[in-house]
């Protein structure tokens, strides 16, 4: 998971096996941030702490450090090469929270999160 605005990114945010969740977690970010929308410190931030609800233990949720440039997340292939398979690397436009998955099954079918 990484989010932007028009000049900022994000660190990356690391979910192991949950992202199947990603839509309802983000649906649920969205609903948080109503009043800040744009805000890539403050969504990325309460992004981790819905994650952490979620994920048990000390395994599974991370966050690194990444170099990308905001340019770098519109290039496809760039995106699809950072891309550990699984869910992908899910961008996150914090303006309207819309989003769009590389390199995993979000990307061929958005509503995978729904098989378990």
């Amino acid at each position: 998971m990484i989010f932007h605005d028009e000049g900022t990114v994000s660190p990356t945010v690391y979910l192991h096996w949950s992202g199947r969740h990603v839509p309802e977690l983000l649906d649920e970010l969205k609903g948080r941030m109503l009043g800040r929308y744009g805000d890539v410190d403050y969504a990325t931030a309460r992004f981790v702490g819905i994650c952490h609800g979620y994920i048990e233990g000390n395994l599974s949720l991370g966050v690194f450090r990444n170099k990308f440039e905001v340019s770098d997340l519109r290039d496809r292939a760039l995106m699809t090469e950072a891309s550990h398979g699984d869910a992908g690397v899910v961008i996150v436009d914090v303006k309207d929270f819309a989003w769009k998955a590389y390199g995993g099954y979000l990307e061929t079918d958005p509503t995978a999160q729904l098989a378990v």
